[in-house]
């Protein structure tokens, strides 16, 4: 892996340092989305200014973001277990992992009462159609657990499942602009072994458990 590649995913897993989000996933939802993001965020390293594509996957028994660079392969993913306090920034190629608190999120709302998960003042947006689904818009401010850590901005979610489609917003006074949109949605069941975290991977000294 090349340094301006490593230094980019430093750069990300140090950005992963919020407490997680309230989720409000219906029992037995899973879901696969494909999604692009774009700028300084969770899951957008500073220095990078093209879009990021990314596989989300999110079950009962966890989280998991895997990123497609240039290449188009999946070089390496963040995973979080909700059966574990953190969450894992893993590199296969690169045989390592760092631990990290996942800041990502949340992508689950209340379909009636989404302005729960966000923990801000909330109005109405205009819905949209994302990725073949109805979406339900949500304009939000002053949040305390806005999507991804943003503060400021527009979501949008399933009107049906209330899984998260898109977001466009902002954080603190610093105005850093950050986005995600899902360009493809299925619900499906997921395998369980994609939330296992590998035992053979090296962690940095001084970052384990």
């Amino acid at each position: 892996m090349h340094a301006d590649r490593r230094n980019a995913l430093a750069a990300l897993a140090l950005a992963l340092l919020a407490a997680g989000a309230v989720q409000a996933q219906p029992r037995g939802m899973q879901a696969r989305i494909e999604a692009t993001v774009e700028g300084y965020g969770n899951l957008a390293p500073r220095g990078t200014d093209k879009p990021i594509r990314l596989t989300l996957r999110t079950g009962a028994d966890g989280m998991r973001a895997d990123f497609h660079f240039d290449s188009g392969s999946s070089d390496v993913y963040l995973l979080k277990r909700y059966d574990e306090p953190r969450a894992w920034w893993i590199s296969p190629r690169g045989r390592y992992m760092i631990p990290a608190n996942d800041a990502s999120g949340p992508y689950w709302y209340d379909v009636r009462r989404p302005c729960d998960s966000v923990q801000g003042r909330c109005s109405p947006a205009p819905g949209e159609f994302i990725a073949g689904r109805l979406a339900r818009g949500l304009n939000y401010d002053h949040a305390r657990r806005g999507p991804d850590g943003t503060t400021r901005g527009t979501l949008w979610i399933d009107s049906e499942t209330g899984l998260l489609l898109a977001y466009r917003g902002t954080r603190g006074n610093r105005q850093d602009s950050r986005s995600f949109r899902a360009s493809r949605v299925s619900y499906e069941p997921l395998d369980a072994a994609a939330y296992a975290r590998p035992d053979a991977l090296n962690t940095p000294r001084g970052m384990a458990d």
